[in-house]
Protein backbone atom coordinates (compact mmCIF):
# COMPACT_ATOMS: atom_id res chain seq x y z
CA UNK A 1 0.00 0.00 0.00
CA UNK A 2 1.24 3.50 -0.80
CA UNK A 3 0.81 5.68 2.28
CA UNK A 4 0.48 9.47 2.15
CA UNK A 5 3.59 11.54 2.77
CA UNK A 6 2.00 12.80 5.97
CA UNK A 7 2.82 9.44 7.61
CA UNK A 8 6.45 9.37 6.49
CA UNK A 9 7.61 12.78 7.72
CA UNK A 10 11.02 12.88 9.43
CA UNK A 11 11.27 13.52 13.15
CA UNK A 12 12.63 17.04 12.66
CA UNK A 13 9.47 18.13 10.83
CA UNK A 14 7.29 17.07 13.76
CA UNK A 15 9.52 18.49 16.49
CA UNK A 16 10.00 21.85 14.76
CA UNK A 17 6.30 22.21 13.81
CA UNK A 18 7.21 22.52 10.13
CA UNK A 19 4.90 21.94 7.19
CA UNK A 20 5.02 18.50 5.58
CA UNK A 21 8.03 17.87 3.38
CA UNK A 22 7.41 16.56 -0.13
CA UNK A 23 9.01 13.27 -1.15
CA UNK A 24 11.29 11.61 -1.61
CA UNK A 25 14.02 13.63 0.15
CA UNK A 26 14.37 12.64 3.83
CA UNK A 27 10.99 10.87 4.00
CA UNK A 28 10.85 7.46 5.67
CA UNK A 29 10.36 4.58 3.27
CA UNK A 30 7.40 3.25 5.26
CA UNK A 31 5.47 4.57 8.28
CA UNK A 32 6.52 3.32 11.71
CA UNK A 33 4.11 1.65 14.14
CA UNK A 34 3.05 4.95 15.70
CA UNK A 35 2.29 6.49 12.31
CA UNK A 36 0.27 3.43 11.29
CA UNK A 37 -1.79 3.78 14.47
CA UNK A 38 -2.44 7.41 13.55
CA UNK A 39 -3.45 6.36 10.05
CA UNK A 40 -6.20 4.25 11.55
CA UNK A 41 -7.66 7.46 12.97
CA UNK A 42 -7.00 9.58 9.89
CA UNK A 43 -7.97 7.26 7.03
CA UNK A 44 -11.81 7.19 7.29
CA UNK A 45 -12.13 10.98 7.11
CA UNK A 46 -9.29 11.20 4.59
CA UNK A 47 -11.07 8.80 2.23
CA UNK A 48 -14.39 10.62 2.59
CA UNK A 49 -12.81 13.95 1.76
CA UNK A 50 -10.97 12.45 -1.22
CA UNK A 51 -14.32 11.20 -2.54
CA UNK A 52 -15.84 14.67 -2.24
CA UNK A 53 -18.04 13.95 0.78
CA UNK A 54 -16.86 16.79 3.01
CA UNK A 55 -19.67 16.59 5.62
CA UNK A 56 -18.93 12.91 6.23
CA UNK A 57 -15.18 13.54 6.31
CA UNK A 58 -15.53 16.33 8.87
CA UNK A 59 -17.80 14.23 11.05
CA UNK A 60 -15.39 11.30 11.00
CA UNK A 61 -12.45 13.53 11.88
CA UNK A 62 -14.39 15.26 14.65
CA UNK A 63 -15.06 11.83 16.17
CA UNK A 64 -11.38 10.88 15.78
CA UNK A 65 -10.28 14.08 17.55
CA UNK A 66 -12.61 13.35 20.45
CA UNK A 67 -11.20 9.85 20.83
CA UNK A 68 -7.52 10.80 20.35
CA UNK A 69 -7.00 14.53 21.09
CA UNK A 70 -3.23 14.06 21.62
CA UNK A 71 -2.44 12.36 18.30
CA UNK A 72 0.03 14.63 16.49
CA UNK A 73 -0.36 13.21 12.97
CA UNK A 74 -4.15 13.32 13.22
CA UNK A 75 -3.90 16.97 14.24
CA UNK A 76 -1.58 17.73 11.31
CA UNK A 77 -3.95 16.02 8.85
CA UNK A 78 -6.94 17.93 10.19
CA UNK A 79 -5.04 21.22 10.16
CA UNK A 80 -4.15 20.77 6.49
CA UNK A 81 -7.75 20.25 5.33
CA UNK A 82 -10.17 21.23 8.09
CA UNK A 83 -8.54 23.57 10.65
CA UNK A 84 -11.97 24.68 11.85
CA UNK A 85 -12.22 21.35 13.70
CA UNK A 86 -9.20 22.04 15.90
CA UNK A 87 -9.82 22.96 19.52
CA UNK A 88 -7.06 24.24 21.79
CA UNK A 89 -6.63 22.32 25.03
CA UNK A 90 -6.52 23.85 28.50
CA UNK A 91 -3.63 24.18 30.92
CA UNK A 92 -3.48 22.27 34.19
CA UNK A 93 -5.62 23.64 37.02
CA UNK A 94 -2.50 23.63 39.16
CA UNK A 95 -1.22 26.55 37.09
CA UNK A 96 2.41 27.63 37.35
CA UNK A 97 4.75 25.49 39.47
CA UNK A 98 5.34 26.74 43.00
CA UNK A 99 8.02 29.40 43.29
CA UNK A 100 8.00 30.34 39.60
CA UNK A 101 7.19 33.78 38.22
CA UNK A 102 6.47 33.50 34.51
CA UNK A 103 6.24 36.16 31.80
CA UNK A 104 4.58 35.26 28.51
CA UNK A 105 5.49 37.39 25.50
CA UNK A 106 3.29 37.56 22.41
CA UNK A 107 5.08 39.49 19.63
CA UNK A 108 3.81 39.82 16.08
CA UNK A 109 0.57 39.79 14.13
CA UNK A 110 -2.34 38.39 16.15
CA UNK A 111 -3.73 36.07 13.50
CA UNK A 112 -6.27 33.40 14.54
CA UNK A 113 -6.68 35.15 17.89
CA UNK A 114 -10.29 33.97 18.21
CA UNK A 115 -9.00 30.39 18.43
CA UNK A 116 -6.12 31.01 20.83
CA UNK A 117 -7.80 33.64 23.04
CA UNK A 118 -9.18 31.12 25.59
CA UNK A 119 -5.74 29.51 26.05
CA UNK A 120 -3.95 32.86 26.34
CA UNK A 121 -6.45 34.08 28.92
CA UNK A 122 -6.09 30.80 30.79
CA UNK A 123 -2.30 31.17 30.84
CA UNK A 124 -2.58 34.80 31.95
CA UNK A 125 -4.31 33.69 35.15
CA UNK A 126 -1.00 32.33 36.41
CA UNK A 127 1.53 34.35 34.37
CA UNK A 128 1.96 37.93 33.18
CA UNK A 129 1.25 38.56 29.49
CA UNK A 130 3.13 41.12 27.36
CA UNK A 131 1.89 41.75 23.81
CA UNK A 132 3.49 43.77 21.01
CA UNK A 133 1.65 43.95 17.71
CA UNK A 134 0.94 46.24 14.76
CA UNK A 135 -1.87 48.76 14.56
CA UNK A 136 -4.27 46.67 12.50
CA UNK A 137 -4.45 44.06 15.27
CA UNK A 138 -4.98 46.48 18.14
CA UNK A 139 -8.71 45.75 18.51
CA UNK A 140 -8.03 42.08 19.12
CA UNK A 141 -5.03 42.85 21.32
CA UNK A 142 -7.22 44.84 23.70
CA UNK A 143 -9.17 41.67 24.43
CA UNK A 144 -6.04 40.23 26.02
CA UNK A 145 -5.03 40.85 29.63
CA UNK A 146 -1.63 42.28 30.51
CA UNK A 147 0.65 44.90 28.96
CA UNK A 148 0.29 46.02 25.34
CA UNK A 149 2.53 47.97 22.97
CA UNK A 150 1.44 48.85 19.44
CA UNK A 151 3.99 49.42 16.67
CA UNK A 152 2.49 51.38 13.78
CA UNK A 153 5.76 52.06 11.96
CA UNK A 154 8.42 49.35 11.92
CA UNK A 155 12.10 50.21 11.50
CA UNK A 156 13.40 50.05 7.95
CA UNK A 157 13.49 46.26 7.83
CA UNK A 158 13.13 44.57 4.43
CA UNK A 159 11.44 41.38 5.64
CA UNK A 160 8.56 40.51 7.95
CA UNK A 161 10.65 37.76 9.49
CA UNK A 162 13.00 40.47 10.78
CA UNK A 163 10.17 42.58 12.16
CA UNK A 164 9.00 39.78 14.44
CA UNK A 165 12.39 39.93 16.20
CA UNK A 166 11.98 43.68 16.64
CA UNK A 167 8.63 43.11 18.36
CA UNK A 168 10.17 40.40 20.55
CA UNK A 169 12.85 42.87 21.68
CA UNK A 170 10.11 45.36 22.60
CA UNK A 171 8.23 42.67 24.56
CA UNK A 172 11.37 41.79 26.50
CA UNK A 173 11.94 45.48 27.25
CA UNK A 174 8.43 45.57 28.72
CA UNK A 175 9.33 42.56 30.87
CA UNK A 176 12.40 44.37 32.22
CA UNK A 177 10.36 47.52 32.88
CA UNK A 178 7.80 45.50 34.86
CA UNK A 179 10.57 43.86 36.86
CA UNK A 180 12.05 47.27 37.68
CA UNK A 181 8.67 48.62 38.73
CA UNK A 182 7.95 45.66 41.00
CA UNK A 183 11.50 45.16 42.24
CA UNK A 184 11.23 41.45 41.50
CA UNK A 185 12.49 39.33 38.61
CA UNK A 186 10.64 36.72 36.64
CA UNK A 187 12.10 33.22 36.74
CA UNK A 188 11.04 32.13 33.22
CA UNK A 189 9.86 33.66 29.95
CA UNK A 190 7.76 31.97 27.26
CA UNK A 191 7.33 33.31 23.70
CA UNK A 192 4.06 32.25 22.02
CA UNK A 193 2.07 32.94 18.84
CA UNK A 194 -1.67 33.41 18.43
CA UNK A 195 -1.73 31.32 15.22
CA UNK A 196 0.06 28.29 16.71
CA UNK A 197 -2.08 25.27 17.56
CA UNK A 198 -0.72 23.43 20.62
CA UNK A 199 -1.41 19.71 20.66
CA UNK A 200 -1.48 19.33 24.44
CA UNK A 201 -0.67 22.51 26.40
CA UNK A 202 -1.87 21.09 29.73
CA UNK A 203 1.54 20.95 31.44
CA UNK A 204 3.26 23.64 29.38
CA UNK A 205 4.17 25.84 32.34
CA UNK A 206 5.62 22.91 34.26
CA UNK A 207 7.63 21.91 31.18
CA UNK A 208 8.93 25.48 30.91
CA UNK A 209 10.10 25.57 34.53
CA UNK A 210 11.81 22.18 34.23
CA UNK A 211 13.62 23.06 30.98
CA UNK A 212 17.31 22.27 30.50
CA UNK A 213 18.11 25.21 28.25
CA UNK A 214 15.16 26.12 26.02
CA UNK A 215 12.01 24.28 25.05
CA UNK A 216 10.91 25.12 21.52
CA UNK A 217 9.32 24.30 18.20
CA UNK A 218 12.04 26.04 16.18
CA UNK A 219 11.68 29.83 16.47
CA UNK A 220 7.88 29.71 16.35
CA UNK A 221 7.32 29.17 20.07
CA UNK A 222 10.05 28.85 22.67
CA UNK A 223 10.86 29.54 26.28
CA UNK A 224 13.21 28.94 29.17
CA UNK A 225 14.92 30.56 32.16
CA UNK A 226 14.74 34.35 32.25
CA UNK A 227 18.44 35.01 31.74
CA UNK A 228 18.62 32.81 28.64
CA UNK A 229 15.50 34.33 27.13
CA UNK A 230 16.71 37.89 27.70
CA UNK A 231 19.65 37.14 25.43
CA UNK A 232 17.14 37.52 22.60
CA UNK A 233 16.94 41.25 23.31
CA UNK A 234 20.13 41.35 21.26
CA UNK A 235 18.91 39.17 18.38
CA UNK A 236 17.16 42.02 16.61
CA UNK A 237 20.21 44.28 16.89
CA UNK A 238 22.40 41.46 15.55
CA UNK A 239 20.40 41.04 12.33
CA UNK A 240 22.09 43.86 10.40
CA UNK A 241 25.65 42.87 11.21
CA UNK A 242 25.46 39.12 11.72
CA UNK A 243 22.43 37.62 9.99
CA UNK A 244 21.21 39.79 7.12
CA UNK A 245 22.56 38.53 3.77
CA UNK A 246 25.00 36.16 5.51
CA UNK A 247 23.55 32.83 4.37
CA UNK A 248 26.47 32.21 2.02
CA UNK A 249 29.06 32.43 4.81
CA UNK A 250 30.39 29.65 7.00
CA UNK A 251 29.79 29.92 10.74
CA UNK A 252 31.91 27.96 13.24
CA UNK A 253 29.80 25.13 14.65
CA UNK A 254 29.52 24.11 18.31
CA UNK A 255 28.99 20.34 18.17
CA UNK A 256 28.44 20.03 21.93
CA UNK A 257 25.35 22.23 21.75
CA UNK A 258 23.94 20.18 18.86
CA UNK A 259 24.44 16.87 20.64
CA UNK A 260 22.80 18.25 23.79
CA UNK A 261 19.75 19.27 21.73
CA UNK A 262 17.17 17.35 19.70
CA UNK A 263 15.72 18.24 16.28
CA UNK A 264 13.26 20.90 17.48
CA UNK A 265 15.75 23.62 16.50
CA UNK A 266 17.01 23.63 12.90
CA UNK A 267 20.74 23.18 13.50
CA UNK A 268 20.71 20.98 10.38
CA UNK A 269 20.08 24.15 8.35
CA UNK A 270 23.55 25.39 9.24
CA UNK A 271 26.29 24.78 6.67
CA UNK A 272 28.67 21.85 7.28
CA UNK A 273 31.91 21.45 5.29
CA UNK A 274 31.62 18.45 2.99
CA UNK A 275 35.28 17.60 3.46
CA UNK A 276 34.60 17.08 7.19
CA UNK A 277 31.12 15.49 7.30
CA UNK A 278 30.51 14.26 3.73
CA UNK A 279 26.96 14.55 2.39
CA UNK A 280 24.69 12.65 4.81
CA UNK A 281 21.18 12.27 3.43
CA UNK A 282 19.15 12.72 6.62
CA UNK A 283 19.29 14.62 9.88
CA UNK A 284 19.76 11.33 11.72
CA UNK A 285 22.74 10.48 9.51
CA UNK A 286 24.31 13.90 10.08
CA UNK A 287 23.85 13.58 13.85
CA UNK A 288 25.54 10.15 13.73
CA UNK A 289 28.53 11.66 11.89
CA UNK A 290 28.89 14.34 14.58
CA UNK A 291 28.63 11.77 17.37
CA UNK A 292 31.17 9.42 15.81
CA UNK A 293 33.58 12.21 14.89
CA UNK A 294 34.36 12.96 18.54
CA UNK A 295 36.60 15.78 19.68
CA UNK A 296 38.68 15.90 16.51
CA UNK A 297 35.67 16.62 14.30
CA UNK A 298 34.26 19.08 16.84
CA UNK A 299 37.53 21.01 16.83
CA UNK A 300 37.73 20.96 13.04
CA UNK A 301 34.21 22.40 12.71
CA UNK A 302 35.19 25.29 14.95
CA UNK A 303 38.33 26.07 12.94
CA UNK A 304 37.31 25.34 9.33
CA UNK A 305 37.61 28.19 6.83
CA UNK A 306 36.60 28.33 3.19
CA UNK A 307 39.49 28.08 0.72
CA UNK A 308 40.79 31.45 -0.37
CA UNK A 309 39.62 32.78 -3.69
CA UNK A 310 36.50 30.62 -4.01
CA UNK A 311 33.48 32.35 -5.53
CA UNK A 312 30.86 32.75 -2.72
CA UNK A 313 28.16 31.70 -5.18
CA UNK A 314 29.82 28.30 -5.46
CA UNK A 315 30.66 27.90 -1.77
CA UNK A 316 27.53 25.92 -0.90
CA UNK A 317 27.38 23.82 -4.03
CA UNK A 318 31.04 22.79 -3.90
CA UNK A 319 32.14 23.04 -0.26
CA UNK A 320 29.19 23.01 2.15
CA UNK A 321 26.26 20.75 2.95
CA UNK A 322 22.98 21.42 4.74
CA UNK A 323 19.66 19.62 5.09
CA UNK A 324 17.28 22.55 5.44
CA UNK A 325 17.34 25.81 3.52
CA UNK A 326 15.37 28.89 4.49
CA UNK A 327 15.12 32.27 2.81
CA UNK A 328 18.39 33.00 0.94
CA UNK A 329 18.70 36.45 2.52
CA UNK A 330 17.50 35.83 6.09
CA UNK A 331 16.59 32.28 7.11
CA UNK A 332 15.01 33.12 10.46
CA UNK A 333 14.82 29.55 11.77
CA UNK A 334 18.44 28.82 10.85
CA UNK A 335 19.60 32.13 12.34
CA UNK A 336 17.75 31.19 15.54
CA UNK A 337 19.61 27.86 15.54
CA UNK A 338 22.93 29.64 15.00
CA UNK A 339 22.21 32.04 17.85
CA UNK A 340 21.58 29.13 20.21
CA UNK A 341 24.62 27.32 18.84
CA UNK A 342 27.20 30.04 19.44
CA UNK A 343 25.66 30.78 22.86
CA UNK A 344 25.84 27.08 23.76
CA UNK A 345 22.13 26.84 24.67
CA UNK A 346 20.58 23.36 24.27
CA UNK A 347 17.01 23.11 22.97
CA UNK A 348 14.36 20.38 23.18
CA UNK A 349 10.76 19.77 22.19
CA UNK A 350 8.10 19.17 24.82
CA UNK A 351 4.50 17.93 24.59
CA UNK A 352 3.19 21.43 25.34
CA UNK A 353 4.97 22.90 22.32
CA UNK A 354 4.18 20.12 19.88
CA UNK A 355 1.88 21.58 17.28
CA UNK A 356 1.83 23.53 14.04
CA UNK A 357 0.93 26.93 12.62
CA UNK A 358 -2.74 26.93 11.68
CA UNK A 359 -3.32 26.53 7.95
CA UNK A 360 -6.05 29.20 8.02
CA UNK A 361 -3.77 31.86 9.50
CA UNK A 362 -3.57 33.73 6.19
CA UNK A 363 -6.53 34.96 4.12
CA UNK A 364 -7.42 32.70 1.20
Amino acid sequence: MEYPELLRQPRWVLQSASVDRPGPSQLSTTPDASALHSWGLIEPGWRALAQGDRPAGLQLWAEALRSAPDDLLLMRAVNAQAPELLRQGQISRRGAPWGSRIAIVLPGELRCLEYSLPLLRDLARCADLFTCTSGRFVEGARRLPGKLQVVDREPNLPMGAMQQWHKLALCLAMVREQEHRRGRRYTHILKLRSDFHHLQPRRLLAELVNADGLICASDKVFGGPRDLMLLFEGFYQAIAGWFDAREERYWPINVTQILRSDDSVKWYGMAFPQELVGQPATVEDLRAVLQQGGESLAEALLRWQAPEGIDPVHLYSRQLHRLFAGHPRFASEVCFARFLNFNGIPAHHTPGLLGILRSDRRPA
